[in-house]
């Protein structure tokens, strides 16, 4: 047994011995790379020209106008003033249109409307360029009167504007004792009598007076009376005699 016990213990120190020869070479070693890195010079590595810093702006009042005009706690703040919307004015209402009795279309003679002002009023002839109260005439036929007012046209067809105000007729005056002959076509009559040319026209036409039983082709007062069919019925009219 102590043999055995002897020959471990020597194990052991050989074990020890070969463990501090090897830390002693670790050591050597060590100090020999530590004395190299000292003694080595380190080349210093090249790190080029530096580029220059960004420019900066002048500060300028009118950098902080979001700062002055918004509010951080109210987004839709600005300097914006809404104004109140304008309303225009109201638009004038257009004048009722002047009544009709009829129209007049012959060559060589500018056409010719027969207007009043209102059903029932004065009565006269009126051309093309011509005004009856707001309203001027800016053509005449057959069919239709183109009015103007306030840099607007209307047209209108003249059965719409046809005065249907039923005439009052004139009493007939009492026969005469014995029957008078028609007067001929041409025969000049007296400005006296109770028939003849009507409103003046224009032109050196006049109109017919209602309830006139002259026949067409008499003369008076130096106006011939001529009566012709019309897409509206009979027109009548008297022309002067040249």
């Amino acid at each position: 047994m102590n043999r055995r016990l002897r020959l471990l213990d020597l194990g052991l120190v050989a074990l020890l011995a070969l463990l501090g020869v090897q830390l002693r070479h670790e050591r050597i070693r060590a100090q020999a790379r530590e004395q190299a890195l000292l003694h080595t010079g380190v080349k210093p590595k090249d790190a080029g020209a530096l580029s220059p810093l960004p420019k900066v702006e002048a500060l300028t009042a009118t950098s902080y106008a979001d700062v002055a005009a918004k509010n951080l706690f109210s987004k839709d703040r600005n300097p914006n003033v809404i104004l109140d919307p304008v309303i225009p004015p109201p638009e004038k209402p257009v004048p009722p249109f002047p009544v009709a009795r009829g129209v007049m279309l012959w060559g060589g003679v500018p056409p010719t409307v027969v207007l009043s002002d209102k059903a029932g009023g004065q009565q006269r002839g009126y051309h093309p360029g011509e005004k009856i109260g707001e309203w001027k005439i800016f053509s005449i036929d057959n069919s239709y009167v183109i009015f103007e007012w306030n840099e607007k046209q209307f047209k209108k067809r003249i059965d719409e504007l046809l005065d249907r105000t039923p005439l009052t007729m004139a009493e007939a005056p009492a026969p005469a004792a014995g029957p008078a002959a028609p007067p001929k076509p041409g025969q000049s009559l007296s400005a006296n009598g109770t028939a003849g040319p009507g409103i003046d026209t224009g032109a050196g036409l006049k109109g017919c007076v209602a309830g006139d039983k002259t026949p067409s082709g008499a003369v008076v007062d130096g106006y011939k009376k001529v009566v012709n069919q019309t897409p509206f019925g009979s027109s009548c009219q008297w022309e002067q005699v040249k």
